[in-house]
């Protein structure tokens, strides 16, 4: 975000810095009368002097840490203001350095001071800070909101000039995100404020915004008429970078409208200016301008020239910063030299001083080496631990996504099963139960063979129902995942339920259904899931049973738990089927004794449900002797004595998850 240049710019740098310096000298030698008296509070606005002309003077590292020492002395002093003033100069130094996080920070512990202290000018000062800020970093609602703080603080402490500041900051930020109107509405505020106090930079630089806003959307007219006018209340004493930006805006302006001759005749005007500002930066945007212009109108040796001066000016800025640099040690170098000269000529004792000075400073020099060396090793251990632990991170992102890739080839093929097995076991029952009706509506069915049609119809719709009621369960099950609502239950009730419910099938087969669970045998479970959990082991008992069998329900007390078993004389399991019991693979089922068929989600559903609820299920088979199912159920509390019971009940074991 390109910002107007304010008129405190770098005329009174020169002055600032030989001030900052002279204040120094004289606090840092203080005389032998007064040395013991003088205040710490000089030497920390000593410091700060300096730090803003180092800062004028855009050598922000010195600036930095002349703003660190004052605020370190005013805090020594116990003087908060100043400390939160020196902290306010500290952020603007790191934000001019370009450390933008520290800088936000730094301006927030300076909020904090002006707060405690209820220094209203000091909160908006550094709200206004922390808009620039955030402008900077292109994060406009947090430098609108900091604005619009400040902007109602200044207001209510009655200063115009510095709300109309403000005013066109807002705007220009607005201008920004390209929300022309907005900006215009504030700009034009800053206006009408600047005209009420009739200050020539506000109204300048509200007129120069207002026409940045115009050229942003095509309106070049508009735009060079608010130049122009920005231009009628630049005051001659303006500083010259701020002279030559708005020369160049209007320049560029012209250029567009055809003005070459205006354009070219502002940008040699502004030469002059640029190099009394002494910025080879400036200077060199000029003679780039120039090139473009000359370009432009085919005067090519003119626009070379320019050119050439251009690339001159960039090295020459480059060098400039080098040879400042140089300069200003050399300087501090002989300084000192001359110091130590004046210290040795007035007491020998200097000498040994300064010699074991020299020592200290050499092995300052090897500790800060040594301290640096470590740093860089730290840091590179630091980069490969971070660099093994997103290795491991990614390992585990991977094996994560080769996990769900998994289930969701398992749910793919439990979905195409179910397609498949729903299908087919629909037809069926609804067939038999279409030829039934068609046969009566014939009326050509005899009564016995009616009542026969109608038992099988009936065993075939009692399957479907079941079939229906798993998939119910199943489907409820995926959809709300883990929520168990866990309640102190009668398992012998739940049982006897279970039995009576499938008696009528047991009695089809001639099985005999024995209830050996202890009353009262009572655990913590989920009422609904433990009904499924017994029916679908019964029921699948009495599948597998051959006519004639016996299928037993027990329960037996394992320390907290009960372990139930149902056990059954049926067919039993194969070896090589028992890892496709609980739909490992997919929902899996065989025929029955009777050819009776399933979903291949019962024991799915079985297992799903005992995990839920904390417990465990596994299975004995033999094939041919019988299949014994078992579940663990914690029990509930306070339980009483139980005591065994037995219920008789009259009607393959293999498996189906049905």
């Amino acid at each position: 975000m390109r910002w107007l240049l304010t008129e405190s710019g770098s005329q009174c740098c020169y002055s600032a810095l030989k001030l900052g310096v002279v204040i120094l000298v004289l606090v840092s030698h203080p005389t032998r009368g007064n040395a013991e008296s003088e205040p710490r509070g000089a030497s920390a606005a000593a410091h700060v002097t300096q730090g803003l002309a180092q800062e004028r003077s855009r050598r922000f590292e010195q600036a930095v840490r002349h703003f660190e020492v004052a605020e370190s002395l005013y805090h020594v002093q116990r003087n908060p203001l100043g400390q939160a003033e020196a902290l306010r100069h500290l952020g603007r130094g790191q934000y001019l350095q370009g450390d933008t996080s520290q800088a936000r920070l730094t301006y927030t512990r300076a909020l904090a001071g002006f707060a405690r202290l209820h220094h209203t000018p000091g909160i908006a000062g550094v709200y206004e800070d922390l808009g620039q800020l955030y402008g900077a970093q292109q994060k406009w609602p947090r430098a609108l909101s900091s604005y619009v703080r400040a902007l109602a603080t200044w207001q209510s402490l009655a200063q115009p000039a510095s709300a109309a500041r403000v005013l066109t900051s807002v705007g220009l930020a607005h201008r920004e995100q390209r929300q022309y109107s907005r900006a215009l509405y504030y700009l034009r505020q800053a206006l009408r404020h600047g005209q009420q106090q009739h200050d020539s930079t506000r109204i300048r630089e509200a007129l120069a915004g207002m026409g940045g806003v115009y050229q942003a959307v095509g309106n070049q007219e508009l735009a060079l008429r608010f130049y122009e006018q920005a231009l009628e209340h630049l005051q001659p004493r303006a500083a010259p970078e701020i002279q030559v930006e708005l020369l160049q805006r209007l320049a560029a302006t012209q250029l567009t409208t055809g003005q070459v001759t205006a354009a070219e005749q502002l940008l040699q005007k502004a030469l002059p200016l640029a190099r009394r500002s002494a910025s080879k930066a400036l200077l060199s945007s000029l003679y780039h301008q120039l090139a473009d212009l000359y370009r432009g109108q085919g005067r090519y040796a003119q626009s070379l020239a320019a050119l050439t001066r251009y690339a001159g000016l960039q090295d020459t800025v480059f060098a400039e910063e080098r040879a400042a640099q140089v300069a200003e040690m050399q300087t501090r170098y002989e300084t000192e030299k001359k110091e130590r000269a004046i210290q040795l000529l007035t007491k020998d004792r200097q000498l040994q001083r300064a010699n074991l000075q020299r020592q200290m400073l050499v092995r300052n020099v090897l500790g800060v080496g040594i301290l640096l060396l470590l740093a860089l090793a730290a840091g590179l251990y630091w980069s490969r631990r971070q660099q093994a632990r997103i290795n491991r991170l990614l390992q585990r992102k991977n094996a994560a996504i080769s996990r769900q890739k998994e289930q969701l080839a398992h749910l793919n093929n439990t979905k195409d099963t179910l397609f498949s097995v729903i299908s087919h076991d629909l037809r069926s029952p609804l067939s038999s139960l279409y030829s039934l009706l068609t046969l009566l509506n014939m009326g050509k069915l005899p009564p016995e063979r009616l009542a026969a049609h109608s038992s099988r119809l009936s065993r075939g719709l009692d399957s479907t129902l079941r079939l229906l009621d798993n998939l119910l369960n199943w489907s409820a099950a995926q959809m709300r995942g883990s929520s168990v609502h866990p309640e102190a239950l009668r398992l012998d009730t739940v049982v006897e339920e279970a039995l009576a419910l499938l008696l009528g099938d047991a009695e089809r087969k001639t099985i005999l259904l024995l209830n050996q669970i202890p009353v009262p045998t009572t655990a913590s479970a989920d009422l609904n899931m433990t009904r499924l959990i017994v029916r679908n082991l019964i029921s699948n008992a009495i599948k597998f049973t051959p006519d004639g069998g016996t299928v037993t329900v027990s329960a037996a007390r394992q320390g907290k738990w009960w372990e139930v078993a149902v056990a059954d004389t049926g067919v039993g399991i194969a070896a090589a089927d028992h890892a496709k019991v609980f739909g490992l693979g997919g929902p899996y089922s065989t025929l029955g004794t009777a050819r009776e068929r399933g979903t291949g989600l019962g024991l799915q559903l079985c297992k799903d449900f005992v995990e839920r609820n904390g417990g465990r299920i596994y299975f004995e088979s033999q094939p041919g002797v019988g299949t014994t199912f078992r579940f663990t159920l914690l029990a509930a509390q306070a339980e009483a004595t139980p005591r065994p019971m037995l219920q008789l009940a009259g009607a393959p074991s293999a498996v189906d998850a049905e």
